[in-house]
């Protein structure tokens, strides 16, 4: 009985670490680096196909709840560019698809061996449901700017954190929300741009 109820713990919280995995866009790659493990093993743990001790499985979801708090997997464009899409919850190839792209180009983007171009950026915030200010600089960076600290919820995630930024009272950059600028919810983007209509 005991054992059943330990198992019981440790899915809940490997089902914890996965919803919050995936709204800021934190690839198993980052979450292996960042706990010294294989990617395959990260797999296998985000899964659940391995078999964890509660303690373990607490100190990785404390390890991405550091990740989430220091926004450490999203200090360059294309670690921001990457996060958007995983987080929109699309592929490489689905990307490129819908941008007339080859997905090798938009790969390189995320790796930061170029950038595109400002229209091709304007595209990929429409798919992605995120502003310009996602690609430019993080919330966080704004915010450490102004000398503030920034407080989240773990279920904001990449474009929830966008959207917080805009429905503020001021814009992140010290002035007033321009009255320009889209009010969005992460809640109210539309499915049929995922082709679920």
């Amino acid at each position: 009985m005991a054992v059943m109820r330990r198992v019981s713990e440790v899915d809940d919280v490997v089902q914890r670490i996965r919803k919050k995995m995936k709204p800021w866009g934190i690839t198993l790659s980052y979450l292996a680096g960042e706990l010294g493990v294989s990617r395959q093993y990260a797999w296998q743990i985000v899964h659940y196909r391995t078999i964890l001790s509660v303690q373990k499985a607490i100190e990785i979801e404390s390890t991405v709840d550091r990740i989430i708090k220091e926004r450490a997997h999203v200090r360059t464009f294309g670690d921001r560019l990457r996060a958007a899409r995983i987080s929109a919850g699309f592929t490489l190839k689905q990307v490129a698809g819908m941008i007339g792209y080859t997905w090798v180009g938009v790969e390189r983007w995320e790796k930061n061996l170029c950038r595109p171009k400002p229209g091709v950026i304007w595209h990929l915030c429409n798919l992605y449901c995120v502003g310009e200010d996602w690609f430019k600089e993080s919330v966080r960076e704004k915010d450490a700017n102004r000398g503030g600290s920034f407080h989240y919820e773990h279920s904001m995630g990449v474009r929830g954190e966008l959207a917080a930024m805009y429905l503020a009272p001021t814009h992140p950059s010290g002035g007033a929300r321009p009255s320009s600028a889209p009010l969005i919810s992460p809640m109210s983007f539309p499915d049929r741009q995922r082709g679920r209509a």
